[in-house]
C-alpha cells in the first residue's frame, strides 16, 4: 500500500488544469492556421529554394502536433473525471458497507 491520498478535489483539479491546457492547445493550432501566408512573400527566390514547401509542411506539422495534444488533454480530463466518480461511489459504497456492520455490531 502506498500513502498517496487521492482526493475528488486533485482529481478534479487535474482535470481542470488539463481542460485548459487543451483550450490553450486548441487556440495554438488555430493561431497557426491564421499563420499561412500568401506563397507571395517568399519571392521567386524563395520559391525557387523550396522555401514555400517547407514553410507550409512545418506550419502543417506543428498544426496537427497542437491538435493531437488538445485531443489527449481532452481524454485525460475525461478519465480524471470518470475516475473521481468512480472514487466517489466507492467511497460511498465503503461507508455503508461500515455503517452495516457496525449497527450488526452493536446490535
Amino acid at each position: 500500500m502506498t500513502n498517496m491520498r487521492v482526493t475528488p478535489e486533485t482529481l478534479t483539479g487535474h482535470a481542470d488544469g488539463c481542460d485548459s491546457l487543451a483550450d490553450k492547445f486548441g487556440q495554438l493550432a488555430d493561431v497557426l492556421h491564421q499563420a499561412r501566408v500568401d506563397d507571395q512573400c517568399f519571392g521567386p527566390i524563395g520559391q525557387v529554394i523550396g522555401m514555400l514547401n517547407g514553410y507550409y509542411d512545418g506550419l502543417e506539422e506543428c498544426q496537427n502536433l497542437a491538435r493531437k495534444a488538445q485531443d489527449f488533454l481532452k481524454r485525460t480530463s475525461q478519465s480524471l473525471r470518470d475516475t473521481e466518480k468512480d472514487h466517489a461511489e466507492s467511497d460511498r459504497r465503503n461507508a455503508e458497507m461500515l455503517a452495516n456492520i457496525a449497527k450488526e455490531l452493536a446490535g
